[in-house]
């Protein structure tokens, strides 16, 4: 139990820090990609730090919300003031969960996105580096020199890493234990298998150039295929994001044009048979079912944009949770290109039967 009197923003952090959220091991996960990117440990000041920002965006979104939760709960308001606590507490807490929750996501997606970009850049520049590093090694160089030498500008985060083993090397450690070590920071399995061969080949004595050499080549062949698959995948993921952000709101917009048109044009031909001093059989459609219709359509459009995502992650080979990263701005494009699509075609259409 930690005392209220040393309480600081570090131990608050580790209070609030979940272990999991739903199925994702949060925190064990967090902490890997920290220590990949900084070296150290979490900085839990910086968690304690979103809770204050989260509380701070869970005001704004109850004050703009507490119109829509009092016209809901509205017969649980007017029954006294402890169903108006009740109902308060739970909104502030659900709203500020939402927020801290988002924010946490947030900063592991922006932390884990640097990682992966590190390991695409790192996969492009190994065959070049391998080569470079042949070269040096037939030029009589040694392992420990060469790595450092076989490396080029603009090959930034190559240049890191090789320079933290020569770091490595220098303060003691061994060539195999720095190599390891670099090789286990990442999940690529073409970092992991190179770097392992490499291991093997010093472990195994003798000229080190022959095996490089293969190894080259293959990296090479496995860069040109991933290449080609990745743009057939990536064929299909523009297909599927393309029926996900234009074609699906349209198609809602168009259902939402359909049933204004069908029950304007029923309102018309009710008036005209009225007018004539006939008895109408058709009648105009509730104007509630439109309001039904868009609120049916927004919840589809949100539902289409999650699972889309999903696919389309699976499709790049990228881990499920990375789908969140754009999901935001996705339903957000969505809503707005239904909302423009809606107004275009009900103008359109406005004008042909004057509704």
């Amino acid at each position: 139990m930690v005392s209220l009197k040393k309480l600081n923003k570090e131990e608050f952090g580790k209070m609030l820090m979940p272990e999991k959220i739903y199925t994702m091991n949060f925190k064990e996960e967090l902490e890997k990609v920290y220590s990949k990117i900084y070296f150290d440990n979490i900085n839990y000041t910086l968690i304690a730090n979103f809770f204050l920002v989260a509380n701070a965006i869970a005001l704004i979104l109850y004050l703009f919300s507490y119109p829509y939760i009092y016209t809901f709960f509205y017969d649980y308001f007017i029954k006294g003031v402890i169903w108006k606590i009740i109902i308060i507490f739970v909104s502030w807490f659900l709203f500020s969960l939402f927020s801290f929750l988002g924010l946490l996501l947030g900063f592991f997606l922006y932390n884990d996105s640097k990682v992966k970009k590190s390991e695409l850049e790192i996969e492009k520049d190994l065959p070049e580096f391998i080569d470079n590093l042949v070269s040096n090694l037939k030029g009589g160089i040694s392992l420990e020199k060469a790595l450092i030498k076989s490396v080029r500008k603009g090959q930034d985060a190559l240049i890191s890493e090789v320079t933290l083993i020569n770091e490595k090397i220098m303060i003691g450690k061994s060539v195999l234990i720095s190599l390891r070590e670099f090789r286990e920071r990442f999940d690529s399995p073409i970092i992991n298998r190179t770097v392992f061969l490499i291991e093997e080949g010093i472990k195994g004595g003798g000229n080190l150039s022959a095996p490089l050499e293969k190894i080259s080549q293959n990296l090479k062949t496995i860069y040109n295929l991933d290449e080609e698959i990745k743009g057939n995948t990536g064929g299909f993921a523009v297909v599927i994001r393309i029926i996900t952000l234009v074609i699906a709101p349209l198609l809602f917009a168009l259902a939402l044009t359909l049933l204004t048109f069908i029950g304007n044009l029923f309102s018309m031909i009710s008036k005209n048979d009225q007018s004539g001093g006939g008895v109408s059989l058709i009648k105009s459609i509730p104007s509630e079912y439109a309001q039904y219709l868009i609120f049916f359509s927004y919840s589809m459009l949100i539902m289409i944009t999650f699972f889309s995502s999903l696919i389309t992650s699976q499709l790049k080979n990228e881990k499920i949770y990375t789908a969140l990263k754009y999901l935001p701005i996705y339903i957000l494009i969505v809503i707005m290109l239904f909302n423009f699509f809606s107004n275009l075609l009900l103008g359109f259409f406005g004008d042909i039967l004057n509704f």
